[in-house]
């Protein structure tokens, strides 16, 4: 059921679904993606009693009402319709949509929470920080502001699917051709042509629906319980229950559910890379607060949702819960961003629309003559219906719908789920591609990199030597082992727990015999962390600063032995600690010794340094220069800081040859659209990049002219995905929004695969590009022949029918043996083709017209012939209908190279896929000449021998021609290089001189 309530200047309501009494779900597309607009329209709900409760979704639009199932619907839909009015009407709020908005509780007070102090923000969510809420307040604001959950956008339907095929434009050709039929009695020509719709459709529909519900299985399902305090009790409860006001207590390795004010931090470190892309976990404090305009990588008084805390404990205030936290706001800035059509689907409807305008001006011709000749207007009409028949390519959607499914398939094989069918051969015609850097580049776990004995780095496996540094690394340790494996903690100390095991060292023997009595931990004054422990051994051991536990130190440990460290060794291990954080990586320092003043530890022995880095993903320095070599540009963008970026762009060689240009995001304020354009196309690196900011860099290369690929795996990656030309996510470690936006994910996070996924891209669009060359010869070629025929004389032109056969048997089945040709060798050995470029380059036309025109010269001359010998009638038609069909069905194996110079008679069967098909083709090309009732319908006749001679003869021709000019032309210029260059003609050239600028 749909209706419209309100007509105010700002719209009104759809209803969406009308469930039970008392329920409805409305949807207005002027909330989509306007989350200030959706909190005005709570209040304004909220301010009527006549709302039980309500929930309003700004990534998809929807409303849902709770009301009195007495109450009439009429007067809910005006209730509602006025407060939306007035929700739109409303000025917008001081704060802004961004920077602000996920720091604003749930309808609270509009303040940004982490600039407050614990105790202000305690009396704006009316709670008792030391009770908690009660079980009324609990359920009020649950009705007030619905589940915790996140909003994730509807996946389509299938009626939303089958509506999408439904779409292009040489479909829609095909349905007017269609509707023509009808209206002139040819309803078997409509069927047939509909048929080939139907088909399409069904590819397209059954491929994408799939493609979702693949992406959806990676997404997968789950809830985690939380610890909250309510009534003064602690009591575990569903994330999905929490309201603004729980208080959360927090531990190691939870995810946090929501957004929250810290209350209470000891030692509290969470990881934020997913939503800041920063690499290092960051500390968390309940006091002093932030600074107002603190971005949210810069919040310490502030845990938002999906964070993972990784060392220490705390308390939590719940500020912000499902689409309202800042998560919900890169979603909704995600929903709100609009992606670029795949180039393919917008080159095959501008094909489509010179079909059209082609079509169009041939029948109008056609008629004007006619009329000149004073012909019968119906007897017009019925032929200028075959001609249009014949000017509509039927195999054009399939042979590029089919392509595009076939080619999703092999990449699912290959562990890269495809969302859209677009989005296959978008990959092959990118251009720029954008890395972030955690996760994505890099395995986002930290790891032991580089150790140092005493003031001597040595080599990792040489366990000997750094004994004293595994002892600490085992023991100075808050990490729990579960079947020998860390099983919590921080990265860091999981790194530090798994480089001892890795050393054969049998660490819970060791705690079970050194137990530990005291921890000193590390905080803001003390940049070192000491754990004191009973058994053999020392009794205290360090971790930290480097430069902190040197100060405490008096001694060195160095190649077995123990003496006094001299200001030489104190500058050797300080500067070996600058050298390991150059690499980049994070260096701890280790130390021994008694137990001394236990608060501040003194008289030290110094025994050695450990680095720590998130380490470049193996395959990721191949795969940069795989990527450089088929012409793509890399750029990392990343929400690190500038060395760190620096360095591993250096590891990956990003920049090729030229000189690697870093850029500070942070030092590039409001930089208008223009400047960030021109900084896009000469930078290689992005550092310290927050989500609106990698938004804007990915348009500002689109704008530049690019095709746009972005990958990532965190909240903060979402905008960015949805933007891109091709958003590609990490499907095993990846956030679920990345999932929800992006139109292609790795599903194992192997990065190798991307380039195996681009050069099949590339390959698709090569082969849909000599199909479509290949359709619009032929169908050309028809034009010719029919318009010729037309104004030569009466009762020449084919049958609409007997068009639409050849059509049918001539376009699709070697439509898609060119489709399914293998990648030539040298694809990923050439630039990407440019942007802007048609599907068929503006100097093919000149060859596709001169090969129609071939194809449509044989053809007449065995109508010719035929008139001589027969008249006009069936034994003519069947004459051309043979000249013509089986002419073009040679003709494919022409169109298997774009340069005819590359063509060699001993190497036209090359292709399987393709001799099947023209072997299926001809026997259905010969069909009606024994099948009577097909060659009724048809309109033609059984040929004599010499007939059969005559048609043959003509079809052999247009394929003997283009080899001659292929032989005579190779005679003249030989070809360069092997296979079949993408960029003949000016398109090459274009590419040639892409391929000698710097990357």
């Amino acid at each position: 059921m749909h209706g419209r309530a309100g007509d105010g200047a700002a719209g009104g309501f759809e209803i969406r679904h009308a469930g039970p009494a008392g329920r409805l779900r409305l949807g207005a597309a002027t909330l989509r993606g306007r989350a200030r607009a959706c909190r005005r329209l709570e209040a304004a709900l909220g301010r009527d009693a006549a709302f039980r409760a309500f929930e309003v979704r700004p990534l998809t639009g929807s409303v849902i009402l709770r009301f009195d199932p007495e109450a009439a619907r009429e007067d809910v839909l005006a209730r509602a319709a006025r407060a939306l009015e007035a929700a739109l009407g409303e000025d917008a709020d001081p704060g802004g949509e961004a920077g602000g908005e996920a720091e604003r509780g749930n309808g609270a007070s509009g303040a940004t929470w982490h600039a407050l102090e614990r105790e202000a923000v305690a009396e704006r969510l009316e709670v008792d920080p030391e009770r908690g809420l009660d079980a009324a307040a609990v359920e009020a604001r649950r009705a007030a502001w619905g589940p915790n959950a996140a909003e994730t956008e509807d996946r389509p339907g299938p009626m939303a699917l089958i509506r999408k095929q439904f779409e292009s434009l040489p479909v829609l050709l095909l349905i007017g051709s269609a509707a023509v039929s009808v209206a002139s009695g040819g309803g078997l020509d409509a069927a047939a042509t509909l048929s080939v719709v139907a088909v399409n459709a069904a590819i397209g529909v059954v491929t994408e629906g799939q493609a979702e519900r693949t992406i959806a299985a990676i997404a997968g399902t789950g809830e985690d319980d939380v610890a909250v305090l309510r009534e003064g009790a602690r009591r575990t409860v569903a994330s999905r229950e929490l309201v603004p006001g729980d208080v959360v207590r927090l531990r190691p390795g939870m995810r946090t559910p929501a957004d929250l004010r810290i209350l209470a931090a000891e030692d509290l470190k969470a990881d934020e890379s997913h939503l800041t892309g920063e690499s290092r976990p960051a500390a968390k404090r309940g006091a002093p607060p932030d600074a107002p305009g603190a971005p949210p990588g810069e919040r310490a008084t502030v845990l938002h949702a999906g964070a993972a805390v990784v060392q220490g404990r705390g308390r939590g205030l719940v500020v912000a819960t499902g689409g309202r936290t800042e998560a919900g706001r890169l979603r909704r800035l995600s929903a709100a961003t609009k992606r670029p059509r795949a180039p393919t689907e917008a080159e095959l409807d501008a094909l489509g629309a010179r079909l059209a305008v082609g079509a169009l001006a041939a029948c109008g011709l056609f008629v004007a003559a006619g009329l000149a000749r004073g012909r019968p207007l119906a007897t017009l009409l019925r032929d200028a219906l075959a001609l249009a028949v014949a000017a509509v390519p039927e195999g054009l959607p399939m042979v590029a719908t089919t392509t595009l499914s076939l080619g999703l398939r092999r990449m699912e094989r290959r562990g890269v789920a495809i969302r859209r069918l677009g989005a296959v051969e978008a990959l092959g015609a990118v251009q720029v591609l954008c890395l972030d850097k955690t996760g994505t580049v890099t395995l986002n776990r930290m790891q032991v990199t580089a150790a140092a004995a005493g003031t001597r780095e040595v080599a990792l496996d040489d366990a000997e030597a750094l004994e004293p540094v595994l002892v600490g690394a085992a023991l100075n340790s808050d990490v729990t082992l579960e079947e020998g494996r860390p099983a919590d903690g921080s990265r860091t100390e999981r790194a530090l727990a798994d480089f001892a095991l890795s050393a054969d060292l049998d660490v819970e023997a060791m705690r079970r015999e050194r137990p530990r009595r005291r921890t000193l931990r590390r905080r803001q004054d003390r940049p070192w962390m000491a754990t004191l422990h009973d058994g053999e051994g020392p009794e205290l051991l360090l971790k930290g600063s480097p430069e902190a536990v040197l100060e405490r130190c008096t001694r060195l440990r160095e190649d077995g032995r123990t003496r006094e460290m001299t200001e030489d060794d104190r500058e050797a291990a300080l500067a070996l600690n600058d050298d390991f954080a150059a690499r980049p990586a994070r260096v701890l320092a280790f130390a021994e010794g008694p137990a001394g003043e236990e608060d501040a530890p003194e008289e030290l022995t110094f025994t050695g340094l450990l680095a720590l880095s998130d380490p470049v993903r193996p395959e990721a320095v191949e795969l940069v220069a795989r990527l450089h070599r088929a012409g793509l540009r890399t750029v990392l963008i990343t929400g690190d800081q500038a060395a760190t970026a620096e360095a591993v762009a250096r590891e990956l060689a990003l920049s090729g040859d030229v000189p690697l240009g870093v850029v500070d995001a942070v030092e590039l304020g409001d930089t208008e659209p223009g400047r960030l354009a021109e900084l896009a196309r000469r930078s290689h690196v992005f550092a310290r990049v927050a989500s609106d900011r990698k938004l804007a860099i990915v348009q500002a290369l689109q704008a530049d002219g690019a095709v746009v690929a972005m990958t990532g795996d965190g909240e903060n990656d979402g905008p960015a995905l949805a933007a891109a030309d091709v958003g590609i996510a990490m499907g095993r470690e990846g956030a679920e929004l990345a999932r929800d936006v992006a139109n292609v994910v790795i599903r194992d996070d192997d990065l190798a695969t991307l380039v195996d996924a681009v050069a099949q891209g590339r390959a698709i669009h090569r082969n849909i590009r000599r199909s479509l060359e290949f359709l619009v010869t032929t169908n050309l070629s028809e034009i010719l022949v029919s318009l010729v025929e037309a104004v030569h004389g009466p009762n020449e032109l084919e049958t609409p029918m007997e068009l639409l056969w050849i059509n049918l048997v001539t376009d699709v089945l070697p439509g898609l043996g060119l489709a399914l040709a293998d990648p030539d060798e040298e694809l990923m050995t050439r630039p990407p083709r440019p942007r802007g470029e048609g599907v068929v380059p503006p100097g093919d036309w000149w060859r596709m017209g001169g090969d129609s025109a071939l194809i449509a010269t044989s053809a007449l001359a065995a109508h010719f012939v035929g008139l001589a010998r027969h008249g006009p009638g069936p034994a003519t038609r069947g004459m051309t209908f043979l000249a013509l069909s089986q002419g073009q069905l040679l003709y494919t194996l022409a169109a298997q190279r774009r340069d005819a110079r590359r063509l060699r008679p001993w190497a036209l069967f090359g292709n399987p896929r393709l001799d099947l098909a023209l072997v299926g083709s001809s026997a259905l090309a010969a069909l009606p000449f024994f099948v009577p009732p097909l060659r009724r319908v048809l309109g033609v006749a059984r040929l004599g021998g010499a007939d059969l001679a005559v048609a043959f003869a003509a079809a052999a021709t247009p394929l003997a021609t283009v080899l001659a000019r292929g032989a005579l032309a190779r005679s003249l210029d030989p070809p360069r290089g092997g296979g079949d260059a993408e960029g003949s003609g000016a398109g090459g050239a274009r590419a040639r001189r892409s391929r000698e600028a710097p990357a």
